[in-house]
């Protein structure tokens, strides 16, 4: 039960930043400089993703819950998540021709979507990475 609090708390925690770091004229906060995004381009938003990713791993690591066995795992996820981002959104643009308000949603859609996906494939790499305790009655 804790594992999965301390998943939701970070799919939630990466929501709330990418918010925060997305930077649209209608927020009453500044742009974070260097961090936030600069422009709509597909590029801007693989940055954005990759600085959401990062600045909720650096909260996580901070705050001491971020395990030292899954610091690979994240990196590679940090690499791994934002590079799928272009694909992503050319597949809503090119393959389902979304425009206009339906864009929008399924563009909104992927921001619980891709923490959501970082967790999976975290979890799968670290299966990767440290195999499971071999088990000693056999």
């Amino acid at each position: 039960m804790r594992t999965l609090l301390g998943k939701v708390g970070y799919i939630f925690a990466n929501m709330v930043v990418m918010v925060i770091l997305h930077g649209n004229s209608k927020q009453f906060w500044p742009k974070i400089p260097v961090l936030s995004l600069r422009d709509e381009s597909i590029g801007e938003h693989v940055r954005l993703l990759f600085n959401t990713i990062g600045v909720t791993t650096v909260g996580q690591a901070a705050i001491g819950k971020l395990p030292r066995e899954r610091w690979l795992a994240r990196a590679l996820t940090m690499g791994v998540v934002p590079s799928l981002l272009p694909a992503i959104i050319l597949f809503g643009q090119k393959i389902l021709r979304l425009k206009g308000q339906r864009a929008e949603i399924y563009n909104l859609a992927m921001v619980p979507l891709l923490p959501v996906a970082a967790v999976v494939i975290e979890d799968a790499l670290v299966g990767q990475i440290i195999p499971p305790p071999a088990d000693h009655a056999a």
